[in-house]
């Protein structure tokens, strides 16, 4: 059985037999296949070396008396938490649609991390109070050869566990797969801290064990808080970035006829995505026209990155005599504006000396709702200066990534 080649990244070593041995053939290693294979294997190899690391630790660390090794047995032991938390999502993920969840169980994925997110920071408190301990009362550590050698052992297993899943994150794009690789890229440190403290130990500074123990906690501590913060950002709802909304937009002008794409917005269920956008056609284009053209835009999106879209049409008038200059005076205003994005709907009406238009103005998230009233005011008396000949002008305010003006108002002259 062969790993698919799809994804630009290969799979070599270790990694790639096993990889082998598990991911189906000749499939999409992002798609959800691959994707919840491979990481569940991860879970369960992850929870099998952890299980290994905190039970050698947890003996090392009676033998030695240290109570950053014991701290970083318990690290070890909350991994063994973590990674089956991450297997059995990848597991759960995989359960087919219902009508109780028609876009899948992606989103558990999210779930299972803010659950290790918050047993992190636990850990993390809990292993800061046994280090305030030890600075308060220092106690005497053994720290032969034989110990520093066992705990390299353990540090090299480490490393191969972060390699091991930042290959697969890398393979499958999974965020998942990506903290986790962090999460062990952390224990490497806190195991690091723990070498510092017992060599301290041996040369007579025993409290270092104890800053060692606050360092551990700290790891932890910042690992769970990225975590949490990751999770809830995808559990909310997190705004798609600017090269993902540029490249949807690209994508839609592709297609022969579209003059512009704009009310673009991206929802995300694991692997399931969601697209809805707006195109402007040519209002002289027939119902049937303008609907086919919507599904050319709708197929091009779901074979170019692997999502379902709809599209709604707004058919718009250029040939109006009025409507170049409506859009060099709304070109002006926008670069004029840094707290403006874009506009769009544009709709000159009535005669060349004459006219009235609409507009609906997309401004940055950061602009609060109080100051929307203000800024059409701002928007209006700029307008109506530069554009003789304007009578009536109906302006709605939305911000980026909303798909509805949230304040509308009309002027005139």
């Amino acid at each position: 059985m062969s790993v698919p080649t799809t994804s630009a990244f290969r799979l070599r070593g270790l990694t790639g037999w096993i990889a082998r041995r598990v991911a189906p053939a000749d499939e999409d290693p992002r798609g959800t296949a691959v994707r919840t294979a491979l990481g569940e294997w991860e879970g369960y190899i992850s929870t099998g070396v952890s299980l290994l690391l905190a039970s050698a630790k947890a003996v090392l660390g009676a033998l030695s008396g240290s109570v950053s090794l014991m701290a970083d047995s318990v690290n070890n032991l909350a991994d063994i938490g973590s990674s089956l938390l991450i297997a059995l999502g990848f597991r759960w993920s995989r359960r087919p649609r219902d009508t109780e969840h028609p876009f899948g169980h992606g989103r558990i994925e999210a779930v299972a991390t803010l659950v290790l997110a918050l047993f992190l920071l636990g850990v993390g408190a809990e292993i800061a109070r046994g280090g305030v301990r030890r600075l308060i009362a220092p106690a005497p550590i053994e720290a032969p050869d034989w110990l520093l050698a066992a705990i390299a052992g353990t540090v090299a297993l480490k490393m191969w566990l972060a390699v091991f899943a930042r290959a697969l994150a890398k393979y499958t794009g999974s965020k998942v797969l990506e903290a986790d690789s962090w999460n062990h890229t952390f224990d490497i440190a806190s195991s690091l801290l723990v070498v510092v403290a017992l060599v301290s130990a041996r040369l007579g500074h025993p409290r270092v064990d104890g800053i060692s123990a606050l360092g551990v906690a700290l790891c932890i501590g910042f690992t769970g808080f990225r975590y949490a913060r990751e999770a809830i950002n995808e559990l909310l709802g997190r705004a798609p970035t600017a090269e993902e909304v540029e490249r949807i937009r690209a994508i839609a002008l592709s297609v022969a006829g579209v003059c512009a794409a704009h009310d673009i917005i991206i929802h995300e269920y694991g692997d399931v995505r969601l697209v809805s956008l707006h195109i402007e056609v040519d209002a002289d284009l027939s119902v049937m026209e303008a609907h086919r053209m919507a599904e050319r835009v709708e197929e091009r999106i779901a074979e170019m990155i692997s999502a379902k879209a709809v599209v709604h049409v707004d058919p718009v008038d250029r040939r109006h005599p009025a409507y170049a200059r409506v859009e060099r005076a709304l070109d002006d205003f926008v670069a004029a504006h840094p707290e403006l994005v874009a506009y769009h709907d544009l709709r000159v009406t009535g005669s060349a000396d004459r006219f009235d238009f609409s507009v609906d103005l997309v401004v940055r998230s950061g602009m609060p709702r109080a100051h929307f009233e203000e800024f059409l005011d701002g928007a209006r008396e700029r307008l109506h200066r530069d554009l003789a000949g304007a009578g009536q002008i109906e302006m709605g305010v939305e911000t980026e990534y909303a798909s509805d003006p949230e304040h509308r108002r009309a002027f005139s002259r």
